[in-house]
């Protein structure tokens, strides 16, 4: 049987963050068992469901971002990360607002 990804609502308990605060500390939301999300009619998700929706969720939310990330790299938008990132352009962190680079 094949997943399918199911319409949800975010919890009006929690307003989509799983928890409430209580007295003391915070509790895990009573409203959609700590997921954040209930059906259209307002019922909470049983854990097994909840589960299976947060990791296709996850999984497509994953995907998009792979593929804006290719789209921009595609467009020359993409940033340079990593170490290159700390020699392009002027950060005016130097001695006179020269370029500094740490090394």
């Amino acid at each position: 049987m094949k997943a399918r990804l199911m319409p949800l609502e975010r919890c009006e308990v929690c307003r989509g963050a799983g928890r409430i605060r209580g007295i003391f500390h915070l509790m895990e939301c009573a409203g959609c068992n700590g997921g954040g999300f209930v059906k259209p009619d307002g019922e909470a998700l049983g854990y097994p469901e909840l589960v299976e929706q947060l990791r296709l969720r996850l999984a497509m939310s994953g995907d998009e971002r792979k593929r804006m990330q290719r789209i921009l790299q595609q467009a020359g938008l993409m940033p340079e990360q990593g170490a290159a990132a700390g020699y392009q352009g002027n950060n005016r962190k130097g001695a006179g607002g020269a370029h500094f680079t740490g090394d």
